[in-house]
């Protein structure tokens, strides 16, 4: 049995299809690990996401923004977005199995061996793996509650953007989602920055932005994390520990696949013809 971890498929269904070939995937003896953004933005998210829940015995995923971003445009809260090509999806007959399979899926998941943890964005500053834990479960009761659609149609700020225990409890959740889903630079204080989105490399000299991996480093000395997310990173980070698995596949670049069992990975190239 082999665990194998993927990044962000957003759709890419042929190109799911291609990395599942290229490593020999059992079904019936291995695992494939998601890193949440299952839909959006491919050419096919309505397979990729009939795949993933025809095999959810075999696959273990996380949500991604993507995700519940297209909640949130099923539900009638947010509009579509024509680049995220997901009218097959929406059009479907049975869009309401898709939604109902989609919210019960997790947040946050454990790592083989208890090595660590997976989110779709990373573990936000100031959160100890426990508080990570704690809150995943929130937000999971209230997903797969009669209420979600209500948590959707809130979740849509930016604030609180510090994290505190004396924030109320619908602040608390929102911050919760924008740090597991949302995350990827936040100041030295803990302040997240929800906007830019290209790599550190980019950063403007003056910018007192820092990944959120490289707050508080001790938080990864003895356990990996495993997070999708972030393409522009192209899969590096700071930290051994810190393991990105983004790396663009939608957007022209490929798959990164990791086995966890030899901590190998395997790259598989977007066709000429991806955007």
């Amino acid at each position: 049995m082999t665990d194998y971890f993927i990044g962000d498929l957003q759709g890419c269904y042929d190109g799911l299809q291609q990395s599942l070939a290229e490593i020999e995937f059992n079904k019936g003896k291995d695992t494939l690990w998601l890193t949440g953004d299952l839909v959006a933005r491919g050419e096919n998210s309505l397979a990729t996401l009939e795949f993933v829940k025809q095999n959810d015995s075999s696959i273990q995923t996380v949500l991604g923004n993507h995700d519940l971003h297209f909640l949130s445009v099923a539900n009638g809260i947010k509009s579509k977005n024509p680049k995220d090509k997901l009218e097959d999806l929406l059009n479907h007959a049975d869009i309401h199995q898709y939604c109902d399979w989609l919210r019960h899926q997790p947040m946050l998941l454990e790592l083989p061996n208890n090595k660590g943890y997976m989110s779709h964005a990373g573990l936000p500053p100031n959160w100890s793996t426990e508080d990570a834990v704690y809150y995943s479960s929130k937000l999971e009761q209230i997903l797969r509650s009669k209420t979600y659609i209500q948590f959707l149609s809130n979740m849509y700020t930016n604030t609180p953007a510090l994290w505190s225990q004396n924030l109320l409890e619908n602040e608390q959740l929102v911050y919760a989602v924008n740090g597991l889903t949302r995350m990827r630079y936040c100041s030295k204080e803990g302040t997240l920055d929800l906007n830019f989105k290209d790599s550190p490399d980019s950063l403007p000299n003056d910018s007192e932005l820092i990944p959120w991996f490289d707050f508080d480093n001790q938080r990864f000395s003895k356990i990996k994390w495993i997070f999708g997310h972030w393409a522009s990173l192209m899969g590096k980070s700071s930290n051994p520990n810190i393991i990105p698995l983004d790396t663009g596949y939608v957007w022209g670049n490929y798959f990164t696949i990791l086995n966890w069992q030899t901590q190998e990975t395997v790259k598989v190239p977007a066709g000429i013809n991806k955007l």
